[in-house]
């Protein structure tokens, strides 16, 4: 990373990542970035993050201002006089002074979690505000810590998806069960779901579930959808989980598989 930095300036290839509200969540923004990230390191070419002022983008920060850019400057942060919107990427034939835009579905058929080696936590940082809840939610009662994710889908997340398509993940009731019982109870174990209804369940069923009060949303969505504590709430939680010693994951989801590789935390699924 920081031979690439000290390039970046020379390189005549740039890539600009535009990664806009309805795109995914924070972990799709983070993981797509920096597969991009390492594809540029890999070839010499200067990558970009756009600035959309998305929920997001107030909560996570790059570590390096220079990486980032707005539409307002685009063309007068250097001598380029044009764009190409880039959906699928061959990397060998990216023009050379061109802003050359990619999205996420730029990266879709490529993608492997298996190809984000750099920790993340050398690329992005937390705003002290999510510190700071992270502290009031639970930093200040435990500091080690193993967690459970479960991930439920949108239709606990998204109103409108009830009325729509359903995005709903499947998970073994059982096998979770049968995985809480089993574990070590003298363990700090806190579980996290995107259902308060189904924390609630867990914590009544197991009283030595630690859980938040984290009111979780969907942080790639309006504030018409998602209001601004949950946007809070979410990355604090998801904050929360890239400090934890483990996590296992309980059923499908991005979001703690991209937790585990903010510090490469040892990360585990229950069978499902």
């Amino acid at each position: 990373m920081e031979n690439y930095l000290n390039n970046y300036d020379n390189f005549d290839k740039t890539l600009v990542y535009d990664f806009k509200i309805c795109n995914g969540g924070i972990g799709d923004c983070i993981k797509y970035f920096c597969y991009a990230l390492q594809l540029c390191i890999k070839n010499d070419i200067k990558l970009y993050y756009l600035i959309n002022n998305i929920p997001i983008e107030k909560y996570l920060k790059l570590k390096y201002e220079k990486m980032y850019i707005e539409k307002e400057n685009i063309f007068e942060k250097e001598n380029i006089s044009e764009t190409n919107k880039i959906y699928c990427l061959d990397i060998q034939n990216i023009k050379p002074n061109t802003y050359n835009i990619v999205y996420p579905q730029t990266f879709w058929y490529t993608f492997s979690y298996d190809n984000l080696t750099i920790p993340i936590e050398e690329i992005f940082d937390f705003v002290d505000e999510i510190k700071m809840n992270s502290k009031i939610m639970l930093l200040n009662k435990i500091n080690n810590y193993i967690s459970i994710h479960l991930r439920l889908g949108d239709v606990y997340l998204i109103p409108s998806y009830i009325q729509g398509m359903n995005d709903i993940r499947h998970f073994d009731e059982e096998k979770l069960f049968h995985f809480i019982e089993n574990l070590d109870k003298d363990k700090n174990i806190v579980f996290f779901c995107d259902n308060n209804d189904y924390k609630l369940k867990i914590k009544n069923k197991y009283n030595h579930i630690i859980i938040t009060n984290c009111n979780i949303g969907h942080t790639t969505l309006t504030l018409n959808d998602t209001s601004e504590n949950q946007v809070l709430d979410t990355m604090t939680e998801f904050y929360l989980l890239t400090n934890s010693t483990e996590i296992y994951m309980g059923s499908e989801s991005g979001f703690p598989i991209i937790a585990s590789k903010f510090k490469n935390i040892p990360l585990h699924k229950i069978i499902y």
